[in-house]
């Protein structure tokens, strides 16, 4: 899949800690983003659109988040938030506001009771998901000791956990981030009611700035699950490299598991990696992709080399803009560049003016494989934003393949 030209650099402006300009209790930001192609039927490629508004009256905010694309009205979610002290409340209602049906709702309520966190998740699906109606609980338990070095963490599973879930429609006009939707709470894990699910208790601990320790131990209904620990080594040898060895083992299948990874970041270069073996022992490592940034009086270059384009892709910048393993994508969810395209070439620069006025210009060039042009280039991508403060902001792109000029966007939004 194909991002489409980092329009959403508009979006950056996001009402968290008062980036926008406030209007008495009433905060908002819209965005919308439309895209002309030239060589289609249809003038029109994409639309997209995000009315954002909130409310908010002393410790309490509700919100209202509507999702728009060309076939109409996408999403509808409303959220309520409040803060009292050491109590937090993070509620949302997700809603398909083509059929009025009611699709989730989660609630998260926090208390912060330094250095303890006691936090219980609760989250409902709707009688159109698989399933049919469906709820479940978190209760969270987490701690640190010696300054956040160690830290331990319980989640008692009660017909949920916090592996995600997503909601996701189609469109006959192409790929767009708003089709999905994902959020933490999964309900859908066990029966419709309040049962113990399990437990998962994590242990973490650093030592001497340089060692890190992960332990997770999952427990189900039935029993003991599994145990994953991993062990972490940064700038071993006292030079910019780090290995991770991770053991997963299961005791009811009675069968284990050995991954090491490796991974070197020497300042500006990293480099993409992993230990091949079998049993615990090492027989090679295999580089997969190389990855080159160095900015410059505000201007920023980088490169991407995705050396293995069989096995991995390049993810999107709204995920990463790294290589990883396509099966790891595919189910994460996460947008990727064409598998074809084994390097980007990236230049952005930001020029800030004495008003406040900031002109930021990027370009991605992609290279692929058998396209026949010249270092096999196959795509690229341009684009401009101004930006006027925190209020307003213009992007405008183009882009072009080996066909030709074949979209131009322009998106713009608006925050108060």
């Amino acid at each position: 899949m194909r991002d489409r030209i980092l329009l959403v650099a508009a979006c950056v402006v996001i009402l968290a800690g008062g980036a926008c300009l406030g209007v008495g209790p009433f905060t908002g930001s819209w965005t919308v983003e439309v895209g002309l192609s030239p060589q289609q039927t249809s003038v029109f490629s994409t639309f997209s659109s995000t009315l954002d508004v909130g409310f908010r009256l002393g410790f309490l905010e509700l919100s209202s988040i509507s999702d728009f694309i060309f076939s109409g009205w996408l999403w509808q979610q409303f959220g309520m938030d409040a803060v009292l002290g050491c109590v937090s409340f993070d509620g949302m209602m997700l809603f398909e506001p083509q059929t009025g049906s009611f699709l989730y709702a989660q609630g998260v309520l926090a208390f912060d009771l330094n250095p303890v966190v006691i936090t219980l998740y609760t989250a409902m699906v709707g009688p159109s998901h698989p399933g049919g109606l469906n709820w479940g609980s978190v209760f969270d338990l987490y701690g640190e000791l010696l300054g956040g070095d160690i830290s331990i963490e319980s989640a008692t599973l009660m017909g949920a956990d916090l592996g995600g879930i997503s909601f996701t429609q189609t469109s006959s006009y192409g790929p767009s981030k708003l089709l999905t939707k994902t959020y933490v709470t999964d309900p859908t894990i066990d029966g419709p009611w309040a049962s113990f699910s399990g437990e998962v208790v994590t242990f973490k601990a650093l030592a001497f700035g340089c060692i890190g320790f992960t332990s997770v131990s999952t427990l189900s209904e039935m029993g003991f699950e599994s145990q994953e620990l991993e062990l972490v080594f940064l700038h071993l040898l006292g030079i910019p490299l780090d290995i991770t060895l991770d053991y997963v083992f299961t005791v009811q299948s009675a069968s284990h598991t050995f991954t090491p990874a490796f991974e070197t970041d020497f300042g500006c270069l990293k480099v993409y990696s992993d230990i091949l073996g079998s049993g615990g022992l090492i027989t090679g490592i295999a580089i997969y992709g190389i990855e080159f940034q160095v900015t410059v009086a505000g201007s920023t270059f980088r490169s991407i080399s995705n050396l293995d384009t069989t096995t991995y892709v390049i993810t999107c910048p709204e995920y990463g803009l790294i290589v990883e393993p396509k099966s790891e994508a595919d189910a994460e969810g996460h947008l990727y560049y064409p598998q074809s395209y084994w390097e980007v070439v990236s230049l952005t620069t930001a020029v800030p003016a004495a008003d406040g006025t900031t002109f930021s210009f990027a370009v991605d060039t992609f290279f692929g494989t058998a396209t026949g042009f010249l270092f096999d280039w196959a795509m690229s991508e341009m684009g401009a934003t101004i930006a006027f403060g925190q209020l307003f902001s213009v992007t405008t792109g183009i882009v072009v393949d080996t066909t030709g000029f074949i979209e131009w966007s322009v998106a713009i939004t608006l925050c108060w």
